[in-house]
């Protein structure tokens, strides 16, 4: 039995690139902000994140030096909130 090879005139199956992936699309309701009023504000998510930051400092000063798995997994979920809380600060601009 033969296996196809990819030839430079047939690069085989393409890959998704960045630009390809999907993106998660901030839903005012749905992510709590709520409708803005007429001022334009937005919730302080300069304050939310210093605080979530604070508690990965806090997890990372915990535990010091040693390995800790469980330690590592909780500052993973801290900092992909603040991701989150960051990427919809951005959508909300962006659609103004």
């Amino acid at each position: 039995m033969t296996h196809p090879t990819a030839s430079p005139a047939d690069p085989g199956p393409s890959r998704p690139t960045p630009g390809g992936m999907p993106r998660r699309q901030f839903d005012p309701v749905a992510d709590g902000f709520g409708p803005a009023d007429a001022a334009g504000e937005l919730p302080d998510v300069e304050a939310e994140v210093a605080g979530i930051l604070t508690q990965v400092d806090e997890i990372r000063e915990s535990v010091g030096d040693t390995f800790s798995l469980a330690a590592l997994e909780r500052q993973a979920g801290l900092l992909e909130q603040a991701h989150d809380s960051l990427t919809a600060a951005l959508d909300a601009v962006d659609r103004r």
